[in-house]
């Protein structure tokens, strides 16, 4: 067989290889005003994302038993398979995106994830989607049993709540949980909590990762790495509602690089 035609085949095989995923954080319960209720959080979006892509899915979420059922309905619906972890609470936000700012408020949180809590078998995925939605959600510990293409979005690590609601603020534990992923995403709006003055390459290296994504809306988003800061553009698309855009955004970006994308 010539070299061509093996790549081919090798490449072929790549492609038709199904991928593992793993989506850890807290499935939640959004209230929007004058909308009720909805599930939420980083393993709704990702998780239905993952599995939409045709990968093979897992989630591991902490939830008030008594709610259980009805938030995770559409992710089994979606063939994902849950690892349901009792809490006495489910995470809840209140949402109000009828501003010219987004509001989140942190209304009730979960128990952490902690490192006992994952099944042995669980602990390793081709891709890692870590989506913490409060500063305990997932403990720096638990993120250093895992193996696999690790990504984390930043957006619950960087928000504190409290008596005015919940605001972005600097984290001095975010280099815990940092230490062993490969990827981090934030917006840019979070950047501004997070950079405390430095440059995105700085910050890069500063916490050792091998890629930093921002986002930006319709501006399309930003990819930092070793070898510099390169632009993704976006598509024109019609205007939807935007929750859980970014948690599909970095599940399509960690499942196209576990399935062996530059």
């Amino acid at each position: 067989m010539s070299t061509h035609r093996l790549r081919c085949k090798l490449a072929a095989m790549a492609e038709a290889r199904t991928v593992t995923a793993l989506v850890l954080g807290a499935i939640t319960r959004d209230l929007q005003p004058g909308s009720g209720s909805s599930p939420g959080g980083v393993v709704h979006y990702a998780g239905r994302a993952f599995a939409a892509l045709g990968a093979r899915t897992r989630v591991v979420t902490r939830v008030r038993e008594a709610e259980a059922a009805e938030l995770l309905a559409p992710l089994v619906a979606a063939g994902v398979e849950i690892c349901a972890l009792p809490s006495a609470s489910t995470t809840t936000y209140a949402n109000d995106y009828s501003g010219s700012e987004d509001r989140h408020d942190l209304l009730a949180a979960s128990d952490p994830i902690g490192p006992d809590d994952l099944p042995a078998s669980w602990r390793s995925a081709d891709a890692i989607h870590l989506g913490p939605l409060h500063r305990n959600d997932i403990r720096a510990e638990t993120i250093a049993t895992l193996s696999g293409f690790t990504g984390i979005d930043l957006q619950g690590l960087v928000r504190l709540a409290g008596e005015h609601g919940t605001r972005l603020a600097a984290n001095p534990e975010l280099k815990n949980h940092l230490a062993h992923v490969h990827v981090a995403k934030a917006s840019e709006e979070e950047l501004a909590v997070l950079l405390e003055g430095r440059s995105l390459e700085a910050f890069r290296s500063a916490h050792g990762l091998a890629e930093l994504l921002v986002t930006r809306g319709e501006r399309g988003a930003l990819v930092v790495t070793r070898s510099g800061v390169a632009e993704i553009a976006t598509p024109s698309v019609p205007r939807r509602f935007p929750v859980g855009a970014g948690d599909v955004f970095l599940a399509a970006y960690l499942h196209a690089r576990a399935s062996g994308r530059s």
